[in-house]
C-alpha cells in the first residue's frame, strides 16, 4: 500500500482531536472523546473515526501511514492528580532546601489574581520530593564553571543507598548547584548511578545539566524533579500507545510533539517537554496561517472543553515563556508561551454564596459527566448548557449528529442553579454565563498584549477550538480586534499544528557576554550548541544538508533582570556583525518600550542563547479556491431563533449556514450561524463574514 498519509493527534481535556493530511493535501478531520483513566482508547477511537470518514477501517488507514505525531496531557494529568513516581533528589550539600523555599515566590507561583487575593488560602503546593527524600553530597563548582570542591563520590554512593533501599524511590532527581556552567559532577554521578545495584528494580534518572543549561538552581531542579516524577508514566504510555499502533498496521514513524513547538522520537523527546504540547501545536498551526495569509501580528486563542488558551505571533515568531510554571512549579524548559485560563466549554457556572455574584470557572465538568446536556451524569450549569439555551448550538447537529445534546437538561441546570439563586430568568442566566466568559477572555488577551508593548487592535484574531469561533465576536468586541479567522481547521486546529510541525529540538544556555565583544567569544557560546543539536537531528535520521537552525539572543541592559528576545539573522559572527546586533536590540527595545527608552550608556550585554534545531517534514498542500461570487444562499439550511447578547440581549431570527458549502467570495451578514460538524460560529447583528480564497472565515466585527 502507498504511504500517503500523516496523522496529527491532539489529546485535549474534553476530546481527542485528529487531522489526516494526504500526500495530496487533503484534510480529514475526527474527534473522539478523551479517555482520562486511559488515554490510549481516546486515541483509538479517533483514529479509527477518521478511517471511516476516509471509507476505510483502522488498519486500512494505518498500513497506508507514513507518520503519526502525537500531542498528549498525559505528564500534565500525572502532574495534576499527583500520580506519579515516587521521587528522590540528590543535589549539593548545603542546597537540600532550595526546592522547599522555592525562591519565595512559591506561595503564589501559578494562581491567578483571583486566587491570590484571598490571603488566607495562599499556599505553598505540597512538594513532589518531601525533605525526607533530598540528600546533599559534598562537591562545589563556581558560576564560571571552575571546580572549587571535587565532588566526594562516597556521598553519592550513600545517597543512592539510602533513597532506593530506604526511602524506596522509583526515581531519582540530581540537578547540582552550577553545573548549567560545568556538568562534569553530574555526569560523574551518572556514570555512578548506572554501575549502582539495586537488586534488579528499574529506577528512572533524570540530571538538570542534560534538560537545561540555564543559571538558576531552583527552576532546574523543579525540572529534573518533574521530569522524574512523570517520566515512567509517559515512557509507559507512549511505548504502549506506539506498540498498539503497530500491532493495528502502522510501518511508519511514530514522533511525539514536544511543548517547544516541534516533534522528535519517543527515544529522545524527554518526558517533561511533553508538557503544553497541544497548545504548541495550535501556535504551529498559527504560525503555519500566519504564513501562508502574511499577517505579521496575530493573537492565537484556543476554547476547548476545558480551557483557554492565548498566544501570540509577532513578526512571524512566537515566544518561548521565561521560566514557564507547570502546575504551581517553576521549570526551565522551551516551552512556547501560552497563557491558559479555565474558560472552555465546560467551565461550570456558579452563584457565589457570600456576594450572590454570578462567577464562570475555573472549574470544568470536563469530559467526564460533561456538561447538564450532555445527559451523562453532570448536573452543574456549564458554558455549553448556556449556548445551548440561547439557541447558538443546535441540539440535534452537535459533532455532526453524532451526539443529541439534551437542551431540557441544559435549561434545568441554568434554572436550578443560577436562575432560581438570582431571581432571574433562564435566559438571563444564559446571557450572563456568556458574557462573563468572553471578559473573562478578553482579559486574558489584553493582558498578553500589553505586557510585550502592543496594542490589541494592532493584532488579527485567529479563533479556533471546538468552542472558540462560538464566543470570538464576543471577546474580540471588547479588545478592538477587528478582524477574527476561522478556519475549516479550527475544531482540530491544535491537531492540525501538530500534523504540519517540523521535527527539531532547542537548546536554551546562560552566557554573559558584555557588548562590544569580539566575535570568536559569541560563535564559541553557538556553535557547541549547534554541535549537540546537530548529532541529536542526526540519530533521528535527518541528513545534514537537511538540517536548518534558528538561533536567538535575549539581550538586556546592564543591571536589567529581564531582556528581549532578539532573532538572530547571522550563522555565524565576524567583527562586522557585532555593531549590527547592537542596533537590532536597541531598535527592538524602543519598539517594545518606547522611543527613548533606551540607555546604551548602561551598556549592553547577551545574557542567554537559544538554537532552534529543525528538520524539515512535509506540510499540507492548501490550494487557493476560484472566486465563486458574494451570494452565500446554496449554504443556507434554515433559520431559527437566537438571543444574541450584542448590543443588547434580544431574540434574533438567524440564518443558518453550513460551512463546507460556502465557497470563495460568499458573504454572510449578521446575525447568522455557521455550523460545521465540530464547532459554531457565531454572528451577531454586529457582525459580518466572508469566505477568503482557503476556505477560511473571516469575520469583521
Amino acid at each position: 500500500m502507498p504511504m500517503k498519509y500523516a496523522i496529527g493527534v491532539d489529546t485535549g481535556g474534553t476530546f481527542t482531536d485528529i487531522v489526516v493530511l494526504s500526500d495530496q493535501g487533503e484534510l480529514t478531520m475526527a474527534k473522539a472523546p478523551t479517555t482520562p483513566h486511559k488515554f490510549a482508547l481516546g486515541v483509538m477511537d479517533a483514529i479509527g473515526k477518521a478511517a471511516q470518514a476516509l471509507g476505510t477501517d483502522l488498519p486500512g488507514l494505518l498500513s497506508q501511514t507514513r507518520i503519526v505525531k502525537h500531542g498528549s496531557t498525559v505528564a500534565t494529568n500525572a502532574m495534576i492528580v499527583r500520580r506519579g513516581a515516587k521521587v528522590g533528589l540528590i543535589t549539593t550539600k548545603g542546597f537540600e532546601d532550595t526546592t522547599l523555599i522555592m525562591r519565595a515566590i512559591g506561595r503564589v507561583d501559578g494562581l491567578s489574581e483571583e486566587e491570590i487575593r484571598h490571603v488566607m488560602r495562599v499556599t505553598k503546593p505540597e512538594p513532589i520530593v518531601p525533605r525526607e527524600r533530598i540528600r546533599g553530597v559534598r562537591e562545589r563548582i563556581d558560576y564560571q564553571g571552575q571546580e572549587l570542591v571535587p565532588l566526594n563520590e562516597n556521598d553519592v554512593r550513600l545517597a543512592l543507598k539510602d533513597l532506593i533501599e530506604n526511602e524506596g524511590v522509583e526515581a531519582i532527581a540530581v540537578s547540582l548547584l552550577q553545573a548549567w556552567a560545568n556538568p562534569a559532577h553530574e555526569m560523574r554521578i551518572k556514570e555512578l548511578c548506572h554501575h549502582y545495584k539495586h537488586n534488579g528494580q528499574e529506577i528512572f534518572y533524570s540530571f538538570g545539566s542534560d534538560l537545561s543549561r540555564v543559571a538558576g538552581e531552583y527552576a532546574r531542579a523543579n525540572t529534573a524533579i518533574l521530569n522524574s516524577y512523570v517520566g515512567p508514566v509517559v515512557h509507559e504510555y507512549l511505548e504502549g500507545l506506539e506498540q498498539n499502533l503497530r500491532d493495528k498496521g502502522l510501518t511508519g514513524n511514530f514522533l511525539v510533539m514536544q511543548g517547544n513547538g516541534n516533534v522528535a522520537s519517543r527515544e529522545h523527546a524527554t518526558p517533561i517537554s511533553n508538557v503544553q504540547s497541544g497548545p504548541a501545536g495550535g501556535i504551529m498551526a498559527g504560525a503555519y496561517m500566519a504564513g501562508l495569509l502574511g499577517h505579521p501580528h496575530v493573537i492565537t486563542t484556543d476554547m476547548g472543553g476545558t480551557s483557554f488558551d492565548v498566544g501570540l505571533i509577532t513578526d512571524g515568531f512566537w515566544r518561548y515563556a521565561n521560566e514557564p510554571i507547570v502546575e504551581r512549579f517553576r521549570v526551565h524548559q522551551p516551552l512556547v508561551q501560552v497563557e491558559s485560563v479555565g474558560a472552555g466549554g465546560g467551565t461550570i457556572a456558579r452563584v457565589d454564596e457570600s456576594t450572590g455574584r454570578l462567577l464562570v470557572g475555573p472549574a470544568s465538568a470536563a469530559a467526564s459527566p460533561g456538561p447538564a446536556c450532555y445527559d451523562v451524569g453532570g448536573t452543574e450549569a456549564t458554558v455549553t448548557d448556556a449556548d445551548v439555551v440561547l439557541g447558538i448550538i443546535d441540539p440535534n447537529y452537535f459533532l455532526g449528529g453524532q451526539r443529541q445534546l439534551h437542551a431540557g437538561k441544559a435549561k434545568e441546570a441554568l434554572d436550578r442553579n443560577i436562575a432560581r439563586p438570582m431571581g432571574i430568568d433562564t435566559m438571563e442566566a444564559a446571557a450572563g454565563i456568556y458574557d462573563i466568559i468572553n471578559s473573562k477572555m478578553a482579559d486574558l488577551i489584553r493582558r498578553q498584549v500589553v505586557q510585550v508593548g502592543y496594542l490589541p487592535e494592532e493584532f488579527v484574531l485567529y479563533s479556533f477550538g471546538g468552542a472558540g469561533p462560538t464566543h470570538a465576536v464576543g471577546y474580540a468586541a471588547d479588545l478592538g480586534v477587528k478582524k477574527i479567522y476561522v478556519f475549516s481547521t479550527s475544531p482540530v486546529f491544535s491537531a492540525f499544528g501538530i500534523a504540519t510541525a517540523d521535527a527539531g529540538h532547542t537548546r536554551v544556555a546562560t552566557c554573559q557576554l558584555i557588548m562590544p565583544v569580539k566575535a570568536e567569544a559569541v560563535n564559541a557560546v553557538v556553535e557547541p550548541i549547534e554541535a549537540e543539536l546537530l548529532q541529536a537531528m542526526k540519530a533521528e535520521g535527518f541528513a545534514e544538508g537537511s538540517i536548518s537552525f534558528k538561533r536567538f539572543f535575549n539581550m538586556r541592559y546592564r543591571r536589567q533582570s529581564e531582556g528581549c528576545e532578539i532573532p538572530v539573522p547571522w550563522a555565524r559572527f565576524t567583527e562586522a556583525e557585532v555593531p549590527a546586533l547592537q542596533k537590532l536590540f536597541e531598535s527592538k527595545y524602543e519598539e517594545l518600550y518606547g522611543q527613548g527608552a533606551g540607555y546604551a550608556r548602561a551598556g549592553i550585554e547577551i545574557s542567554g542563547v537559544r538554537v532552534d534545531a529543525l528538520g524539515a517534514v512535509p506540510k499540507p498542500n492548501i490550494r487557493p479556491q476560484e472566486y465563486v461570487g458574494t451570494d452565500a444562499s446554496k449554504a443556507a439550511k434554515g433559520s431559527r431563533t437566537v438571543y444574541f447578547t450584542r448590543p443588547s440581549l434580544k431574540a434574533h431570527t438567524a440564518t443558518i449556514y453550513e460551512y463546507y458549502e460556502l465557497a470563495h467570495g460568499n458573504r454572510i451578514q449578521g446575525p447568522a450561524i455557521v455550523e460545521s460538524p465540530f464547532t459554531t460560529v457565531t454572528l451577531p447583528p454586529v457582525s459580518r463574514a466572508t469566505v477568503d480564497s482557503y476556505r477560511n472565515l473571516v469575520i469583521e466585527v
